[in-house]
């Protein structure tokens, strides 16, 4: 298949339908309730965002993001994301990145859940990407309603890539 990424940078936004590329128009993903269980550390039924055809090289360091998140009212939501490596799109996640989740606040308006919340868990090993697939996938790890994604122009993961 084509490449859906941007091949040649490091920074990807999250996109609606899927994707990972370049920004492109705002727009918003529903990030669906975890339903009152406790999901942390294990996608489930999360939004899935997918880049191919990749071909950078690693740089060293680690992998950063800023998603904007808003759960409006809602009390007790934790948005989580997981990053997963295929260095050479043969379909096999030769790293995977699994990220504390973030608590969002109750207050209407967008957060911003980076990084900073942590690495949960990290498995594997980072390399260089040729023909590389990247995969993000973000979902409710604890929580009873649904929390808004900002996709587009907004919310965006960038590889430790050159």
């Amino acid at each position: 298949p084509p490449p859906t990424g941007t091949p040649d940078s490091p920074t990807q936004y999250l996109l609606p339908g899927g994707g990972l590329g370049a920004a492109g128009a705002p727009a918003t993903s529903t990030v669906a309730s975890a339903g009152g269980t406790n999901h942390d550390g294990t996608p489930s039924n999360p939004q899935v965002f997918t880049a191919t055809g990749l071909d950078l090289a690693y740089t060293g360091g680690q992998t950063t993001f800023d998603l904007s998140l808003d759960a409006g009212s809602a009390v007790g939501n934790g948005v989580q994301l997981r990053v997963s490596y295929d260095l050479t799109g043969n379909g096999g996640w030769e790293r995977v990145e699994t990220y504390r989740y973030f608590a969002t606040d109750p207050v209407p308006g967008y957060e911003h859940y980076t990084q900073q919340a942590g690495l949960l868990s990290a498995t594997g090993t980072l390399g260089a990407l040729v023909n590389g697939t990247v995969r993000v996938e973000v979902w409710s790890a604890i929580g009873a309603h649904p929390t808004t994604l900002a996709t587009g122009d907004t919310s965006l993961v960038r590889l430790p890539y050159a």
